[in-house]
């Protein structure tokens, strides 16, 4: 048997020379490939690599290489592990830097160069602490081949090798790799593992995958056991949905049609919502089972089958004299989904007139108010309709709502005289609303709009004294200040301005005011600003802190781990890491910080292990709650250690956004400020709206970045690579702040609520930034420039050097 060191050099030299070009990291071959690439590919990843004074220890080369393979930079990171491995007599190094080397082909998509590193590693040294990662990823290798039972083989040697930590999430993929081997029988036993091992998690989706797997293997009667456990054990209507046709599928293959038609019966009127419930209300159909028409109607609603849908409910309607509004409801937005809007509201206005006490009775004016204005564009329709709705109903809780909404469409159509008048009846109307001192300053802003300055000031002078949020009367003397220069009175809104800078000085409205103060431009950059840290002066500050703070023990270990060795969140949360199942492995260390949150010697310990393995998001969050049990405010806070900020507000992924902001001309701490706001410096984030990566960026807008700018075989998945993430994110912010002629508030409305919607936005401000940001019909959209400017301010104060 060779030596790991032997097999080491061996496979080095053959990675050397058969190292495949990937569809990130590709060379040009000929000299006009070259220069093609270059006109092509203006951002190649070719991050900066750190310059070391001295040669780093194997073990330091291990963590380098950690760190580029979570950055994303993937030919850099087997350098490192090379280095480390070549450096290093000790086998446990030599054996992690093959499986980090493995994981970055891996990442490349170079499924057979994994396999064959790691089957080195395997073959000849089969002790080493990182042998169970080493067949997980082996594992994930297979499977992208298609290699379905070596897959699972590979996950059932991590099993043996790292038992009692992952082996709910391992032996599913195991079981489901199994399955898609055909081998139903290792497939169920390894099920049965998952669900032994989860504990009190609901095991209901597990459960209906043994009785597909028994299914599988035409034991039809063992499954539907198996299906009517995972419908008894759930709370969850999708899986009780899924369930229930599944049982339903294998009564009927047994010849016992009254068992599968109670069961999908059963889903029908219980689980409308589910595509599971439609299916099976087809195989009732079919058969020519009475269903109800009212739950078959919205059945069908639900699954798309909008006027198929229209017309059931319609039978129903007319069938059953004594029907709730609920039919009227779901018939009204079957009928607008297929384009009949007048029939929809026909639907919503009879419901209205015969079901007054109805739960969906708001809903309906709402429907209307909404149908009016976005599908007929009658405005003042709209509008009147939700006024009507709440001189009928004054008390109704939602009266304040409606208010507000009438005088937001009225502004939409530019009927601005009218919006105000109607913002301004909610403060008089329903004081304690929490949505009437919006609607004043709303109010107030609409008439400065009008050239209304008077009518303005009172508006907003209003919202000073009756408003109890620093906030919301920062916002208004901010306004009251632009009221009073366009007057003509130069000193009194300075003093405005005064005031509300120091009303709430994190804050926007208050940040901004001392922009106008100092004739500053909104996000302006620091003269001079210092990205180098020096961590371990810092990190002595603030142990010295933590031990003044929290009266710790002199004897106190602040540096190592600590008690969290043994706990069980902390030890699955690293496994997860390791693995790269970082989303799970979040999870895992949020529910951790929750239960230390009252111990800032453990948070502490938590904070600096998260930095080291790159989990920012949660070190940013263990750093404010150790000022939180300080009880610092926001102000105080940036009193604090310095690295507390330092690690609240980082310059994570910092050689990528510096070369970025070079080529791009965006300042480093907008772009720093972004991501924090965008992803928390979490590259495997996905949003609900689908939006990936560090700076969230939407699937069809990254592929046609990626085909801009030279990559032509981009993934989805490539996303949550930090250096395309970035490099793309990057580019389109400035794509956008060029079309609108350096507008950074412009660019930023561009960038999360889309350029045509900012450009229509534009038309309404006059070229005046803080109009524009009142203007903004989306409050995600404004609350989004407040928060990168609030954040901006903050870098810009931990590392501006004056």
């Amino acid at each position: 048997m060779k030596s790991l060191r032997v097999v080491l050099i061996i496979l080095l030299l053959v990675i050397a020379g058969c190292n495949l070009p990937t569809s990130l990291n590709r060379s040009p071959n000929s000299p006009e490939e070259r220069v093609t690439a270059q006109a092509q590919n203006p951002i190649t990843p070719t991050p900066l690599p750190p310059t070391p004074t001295a040669t780093p220890l194997p073990a330091v080369r291990l963590n380098q290489g950690d760190m580029a393979l979570l950055l994303g930079d993937t030919p850099r990171a087997r350098e490192e592990y090379q280095s480390a491995a070549m450096a290093s007599e000790d086998k446990e190094i030599q054996a992690a830097a093959l499986v980090g080397i493995a994981r970055s082909y891996l990442e490349e998509r170079n499924y057979p160069q994994t396999i064959e590193t790691l089957l080195a590693l395997i073959n000849e040294h089969p002790t080493n602490q990182s042998l169970a990662n080493g067949y997980y990823f082996l594992a994930e290798a297979y499977l992208a081949m298609g290699e379905n039972q070596k897959a699972a083989e590979g996950y059932e040697m991590y099993l043996q090798l790292k038992p009692g930590i992952l082996d709910d999430l391992i032996a599913e993929k195991a079981a489901e790799a199994w399955m898609a081997a055909g081998q139903y029988e290792k497939a169920i036993q390894s099920f049965q593992k998952a669900i032994q091992a989860s504990g009190s998690q609901d095991t209901a989706r597990l459960k209906i995958r043994i009785g597909q797997a028994y299914q599988g293997m035409n034991d039809v009667e063992t499954a539907i056991r198996h299906f009517l456990d995972a419908y008894q054990s759930t709370s969850n209507e999708y899986y009780k949905a899924q369930a229930n046709f599944l049982a339903g599928q294998a009564y009927l293959i047994m010849g016992f049609p009254e068992q599968a038609y109670a069961r999908f019966q059963d889903s029908v009127n219980n689980f409308p919502r589910y595509y599971d419930t439609y299916s099976g209300l087809i195989e009732l159909v079919n058969a020519g089972q009475p269903v109800n028409q009212l739950n078959r109607g919205l059945v069908n609603y639900f699954a798309g089958q909008y006027a198929l849908s229209a017309e059931v409910l319609l039978g129903y309607i007319n069938n059953n004299p004594d029907h709730d509004g609920t039919a009227h409801h779901y018939r009204a937005l079957a009928l607008r989904q297929i384009n009949n809007t007048e029939g929809a509201l026909e639907e919503w206005q009879a419901l209205i007139r015969d079901h007054p006490g109805d739960s969906f009775y708001t809903t309906a004016w709402q429907e209307i108010a909404y149908t009016q204005w976005a599908y007929l564009e009658d405005f003042e329709g709209a509008a009147n309709t939700l006024l009507t709705f709440v001189s009928q109903n004054p008390s109704s809780n939602e009266a304040p709502n409606a208010l507000f909404s009438a005088a937001r469409i009225l502004e939409r159509s530019n009927r601005l005289t009218r919006a105000a008048e109607t913002w301004e009846r909610l403060l008089q109307e329903y004081p304690s609303a929490s949505i009437s001192p919006r609607a004043q300053f709303l109010a107030g802003i609409t008439y400065y709009r009008l050239g209304a300055n008077e009518q303005a000031l009172n508006a907003l002078q209003r919202q000073v004294v009756l408003s109890t949020s620093p906030n919301d009367q920062a916002a208004a003397l901010l306004w009251i200040g632009k009221i009073q220069q366009r007057t003509g009175n130069v000193e009194a809104a300075r003093a405005s301005w005064q005031q509300a800078a120091s009303l709430d000085p994190t804050g926007y409205y208050s940040e901004r005011a001392d922009e106008l103060l100092n004739n500053q431009a909104p996000f302006h950059a620091p003269a001079v600003y210092d990205l180098g840290i020096d961590w371990s002066t810092e990190q002595q500050r603030a142990e010295d802190w933590m031990r003044d703070t929290f009266a710790l023990p002199p004897a106190t270990d602040l540096k190592g781990i600590g008690e969290l060795a043994q706990n069980p969140r902390f030890i699955r949360g690293m496994a997860l890491w390791e693995l790269g199942l970082y989303q799970s492995a979040r999870g895992e260390f949020e529910s951790l910080r929750e239960e230390i949150s009252s111990d800032p010697a453990t948070l502490y310990r938590f904070l600096n292990i998260m930095l080291e393995i790159g989990a920012y998001r949660p070190a940013i969050f263990a750093s404010r709650q150790i000022l939180n049990l300080a009880g610092m405010d926001n102000l105080q806070t940036l009193n604090a250690p310095r690295f507390f900020n330092l690690v609240r507000f980082g310059t994570y992924y910092k050689d990528v956004v510096m070369q970025e902001a070079n080529e791009t001309g965006l300042h480093p701490l907008l772009l720093f400020s972004i991501i924090r706001q965008e992803s928390f410096f979490e590259t495997f984030v996905i949003s609900s709206a689908g939006a990936r990566g560090l700076m969230q960026i939407m699937p069809a807008t990254g592929e046609e970045l990626a085909n801009r700018y030279g990559y032509p075989n981009f993934q989805v998945e490539d996303l949550h690579n930090p250096l395309i993430n970035i490099r793309l994110g990057a580019k389109y912010l400035a794509n956008q702040r060029d079309y609108f002629g350096g507008d950074l508030y412009l660019a930023l409305a561009a960038y999360n609520g889309g350029p045509g919607n900012a450009y229509a936005w534009a038309q309404l401000a006059g070229g005046d930034p803080d109009l524009f940001l009142e203007v903004i019909r989306f409050e995600e959209t404004q609350r989004y420039i407040r928060s990168i400017a609030e954040i901006m301010n903050i870098y810009r104060l931990i590392y501006e050097r004056k």
